[in-house]
């Protein structure tokens, strides 16, 4: 099987392609590498590994990720689910819980790996992330099903103001404020006809079957955006307010693989609600993009076509659909040898978690395609008009997904990290100019 960079210069000369540099290894295995934070500022990331701990990792040089420290998470706490670096100070933010339970949000100090404060969240959280000036958290809890018949509870959000949290003093505490989610049935654009994947309940849109998953915040951290993933929907919270904001996604229409042990042979229409995963702001904030993975059942309960399979643009302000990728995600898949037909009745290459960045005046998304084992990089410089224009294969199962820059945001290096949750390790690629990507840097 063909596993190398998906090149596209001659098709299209002007845009940048993925090269792999190098892979850190957690050691773990299917225990290791899940969620990764990065920051930029001091060239470190964290990653939390199911094994239940946390690596540090210093970027420094992106040919060579080494691990700084492991900090090991108490099992009476649980296992961490997401991790947040704060942008300036010596802290990380951790999510840990499970279905049907509330859960935990950790502090731990970066420098030392120091437990610094612990607080309750909603049930489930499943995500975790940091506004740009570091005065808020935003916590996005999943409450999915927690057995055939059991949805889980009520799916929430939890804001924490970090402004109180004083982590240079003794016994310091995190300040958490519960934001109810109010029902969503009926709204136009939400997710109809589908049940659960796990309760295999019907999805009916009442706060007992919301399920936030990613969180994303506009640069000025005003607003977060957060996924609503079963649901087809998003949820802007204004952060000054305490309002929210909700949008229907809706459905896409593409053509598609959707029959399995044939090849990749798209001879039928895909109609489908996109149920996205991951999320993330364009410069500006002028639109957020959605990584449409799928993750319900049909009314009968059956395990057929879900997902949007597509990369998705909608106006960041009015939930305004612009376009999205329809079927170039799986034939991007399908050129490297890597589109998994196995799952052609399910997801595809199933989109699941993106980033956001730019790129010698070009805006890129990068996403990682859980099922395909690979990084696709997607140009949304003209948003209606999105093109997959480059591949790359990484570790198996990639689940966390950012760009990280290397140098001045003019003339520095950009990098792409996956975290790929069943090899356990974290695959660096960087994007290059397609005159230099066909050598060895």
């Amino acid at each position: 099987m063909l596993l190398a960079p998906l090149d596209l210069r001659a098709q299209f000369p002007r845009f940048p392609q993925l090269v792999p540099v190098s892979t850190y290894d957690t050691g773990l295995g299917e225990q290791g590498a899940e969620i990764i934070s990065v920051r930029e500022s001091d060239q470190i990331a964290a990653l939390t590994n199911v094994a239940g701990s946390i690596d540090i990792l210093t970027l420094a040089d992106p040919t060579n990720v080494q691990l700084l420290r492991r900090i090991t998470v108490d099992p009476s706490l649980g296992t961490p689910n997401s991790v947040a670096l704060h942008p300036s100070q010596d802290y990380l933010l951790v999510v840990t819980g499970t279905a049907g339970n509330v859960g935990k949000l950790l502090a731990y100090r970066i420098s030392d790996g120091a437990l610094l404060a612990t607080a309750s969240t909603g049930i489930q959280p499943d995500s975790v992330a940091i506004s740009p000036d570091g005065r808020f958290a935003v916590i996005a809890n999943e409450a999915e099903g927690a057995g055939t018949g059991n949805n889980g509870g009520d799916g929430s959000l939890s804001v924490v103001n970090l402004l109180a949290f004083q982590p240079d003093r003794a016994n310091p505490f995190l300040q958490v404020f519960p934001i109810a989610l109010s029902s969503q049935a009926g709204t136009p654009g939400f997710s109809t006809g589908r049940t659960d994947d796990l309760a295999r309940l019907p999805i009916d849109n009442t706060p007992a079957t919301l399920e936030p998953e990613s969180v994303t915040f506009s640069s000025d951290s005003r607003f977060a955006y957060v996924t609503l993933q079963e649901n087809s929907g998003v949820v802007r919270l204004d952060l000054q307010t305490l309002t929210l904001t909700y949008f229907g996604l809706g459905q896409t229409s593409h053509v598609a693989d959707l029959t399995n042990g044939d090849g990749y042979n798209p001879n039928q229409v895909l109609t489908a609600f996109r149920e996205s995963d991951g999320i993330a702001l364009t410069p500006g904030n002028l639109f957020f993009v959605t990584a449409d993975e799928g993750d319900s059942r049909d009314a009968a309960g059956s395990s057929g076509p879900r997902g949007g399979r597509t990369v998705s643009i909608f106006n960041a302000s009015t939930g305004q659909f612009i376009a999205d990728t329809a079927n170039q995600l799986d034939e991007a898949a399908n050129v490297i040898g890597a589109y998994p037909d196995n799952r052609s009745n399910r997801g595809g290459s199933e989109p699941e978690v993106l980033d956001v960045g730019t790129f010698r005046g070009r805006t890129l998304v990068a996403v990682g395609l859980e099922r395909a084992n690979a990084v696709a990089l997607v140009d949304i410089t003209v948003p209606r008009a999105p093109l997959v224009v480059s591949i790359a294969p990484t570790g198996t199962a990639p689940e966390g997904i950012k760009f990280f820059r290397l140098g001045d945001r003019l003339t520095g290096r950009l990098f792409v990290l996956s975290a790929n949750e069943v090899a356990g390790t974290v695959s660096v690629l960087e994007v290059v100019a397609p005159e230099t990507a066909g050598r060895t840097r």
